[in-house]
């Protein structure tokens, strides 16, 4: 898998180009090279990078007006960077800085040179895949009972291939940075709180609870809205929770697992606080609706309509099958003939490039609601315990996933923030169909697998299709003409 995601980086021939973007009638700069600028602003013991900033942007009444801030820029030659922060007369980057202290800035000390953003990408992408592989080997061994092997490795091949880590290495901007640290860190947390009792052990081991939860607070510092995983610390720890073994004084022992559990999340939280602070004198501000980008998010009003609008967009939008190879399309594409374009024209959304929402790429969703109310209703009757809590993380899975859509969905609808989300709906729909596999009679059991067979099959061959499908960022028609006609002649009757 690890050669899978340097192939896919590489083949999209990457660069941290910077270049003028015109939008809207105006002009800007996009310098691709964010994380490496934040790095060397570190080395230098600042928290603002030390790029130019126009003298008519910092005059500016209000610099966050795109119009203005385009019309200015064509103006007077000098355009000011999209999608970097802005404030009091500074540039600064808004997302999460620990890769920047952990990998861009140790490689630039020890080397001299910038770590090229799609070599972070790669990296991270290894560490996140490994990291989800571990989760999901930690829930078959302890809660996916009867499930074979081989549908185990099934189940987790199409929740590496829909979890976006393919996609985020083929989009290798600093973007996709934050994300994939997130999801290198926060499954790995997961499965260490979910492995510290196990084995047959009751009492908790101390140093997997300190591990697990080190390695989800620190996700506050790269993708902060991956913190609310911090609830699988209660979920997975519930049984020794109930019987005082953790978050309780009746012994040095509990102490020492409450003290492991919660210290990080208060050292790190601590740390952030300051940090936003510094740069934006609140310490619950990450700085985001200071981005200078195409529209004024310090003034942008999202209704609740729109919200939930966004929501099952990112959920439910069809995919958009064509007759041409590769038989999709870029669903928000802005061409005119688009048959799709009613899903965004006039709405309160911001649309990117889009295949199809997460139910319709990942088609065993569809499962997840049958599965859930199947759950609720044999909860009373239900004497396995394993299978309860199999149960409950699985819910717990599905809710974070909506939260999480709720938390983006006013910021953007694209294929990026669906990497967020995408594991944990299906982690979370595996967990209430393993239950229900359990619980079935034979025949019911049988049929059951077919279907979860079938449904993992299609999901994993329409990924396929999305990371050859044009009108994508960094998409093979443009950034690699040779291998896109070679797929073109290979896929084609």
């Amino acid at each position: 898998m690890s050669t899978i995601l340097i192939l896919l980086t590489v083949s999209t021939h990457p660069s941290d180009s910077v270049y003028t973007l015109q939008y809207q009638g105006g002009t800007f700069l996009v310098d691709r090279s964010q994380y490496q600028q934040l790095a060397d602003a570190f080395l230098h013991g600042r928290i603002w990078i030390d790029a130019h900033v126009p003298d008519w942007l910092a005059a500016m009444d209000n610099p966050y007006d795109e119009q203005a801030r385009g019309t200015l820029g064509m103006q007077t030659g000098d355009p000011s960077r999209w999608d970097w922060a802005f404030y009091h007369g500074r540039y600064y980057c808004y997302f999460g800085p620990l890769p920047a202290l952990l990998l861009f800035a140790p490689f630039k000390a020890l080397t001299g040179t910038d770590l090229p953003t799609a070599v972070g990408c790669a990296f991270l992408a290894i560490l996140a895949c490994a990291s989800l592989i571990f989760l999901i080997e930690t829930l078959w061994k302890r809660y996916w009972h009867g499930t074979p092997r081989w549908l185990a490795v099934l189940v987790c091949t199409a929740i590496v291939a829909a979890s976006g880590l393919t996609y985020l290495v083929l989009v290798p901007w600093f973007y996709s940075i934050p994300i994939l640290a997130s999801l290198a860190l926060a499954p790995a947390g997961i499965a260490l709180w979910a492995r510290s009792s196990g084995d047959g052990h009751h009492t908790p081991r101390t140093p997997f609870i300190a591990i697990g939860s080190t390695l989800v607070a620190l996700t506050i510092a790269c993708r902060p809205a991956f913190i609310l995983t911090a609830v699988f610390g209660i979920i997975l720890l519930w049984p020794q929770i109930r019987t005082r073994d953790i978050l309780s004084t009746r012994s040095r022992h509990a102490i020492l697992s409450t003290i492991a559990a919660i210290l990080p999340f208060l050292i790190i939280g601590c740390a952030m606080m300051a940090y936003n602070t510094a740069r934006f004198d609140d310490p619950f501000d990450f700085g985001a609706a200071y981005n200078l980008t195409g529209c004024d998010l310090t003034q942008r009003h999202v209704s609740l309509k729109a919200r939930l609008y966004s929501v099952l967009l990112l959920f439910l939008t069809p995919i958009g099958f064509t007759r041409e190879f590769p038989y999709t399309m870029d669903v928000f594409s802005l061409d005119e003939a688009n048959p799709w374009g009613f899903l965004f024209r006039n709405r309160n959304i911001i649309p990117e490039q889009f295949a199809g929402g997460l139910v319709a790429l990942s088609p065993i969703c569809l499962l997840a609601l049958p599965a859930a109310i199947r759950y609720f209703i044999r909860l009373r009757r239900s004497q396995n315990s394993h299978a309860t809590q199999c149960g409950a993380i699985g819910l717990t899975f599905l809710v974070l996933a909506v939260l999480i859509a709720c938390i983006d969905g006013p910021f953007g609808v694209n294929a990026r923030y669906l990497c967020d989300m995408t594991w944990l709906m299906l982690i979370g729909t595996m967990c209430l169909l393993f239950v229900w596999n359990t619980d079935a009679r034979e025949n019911g059991r049988r049929w059951l697998t077919v279907v979860i067979v079938a449904l993992l099959i299609v999901g994993i061959g329409l990924q396929l299709l999305w990371l050859m499908t044009p009108g994508r960022s960094e998409s093979w028609n443009v950034s690699n003409p040779a291998l896109y006609d070679w797929l073109r002649r290979l896929f084609t009757f």
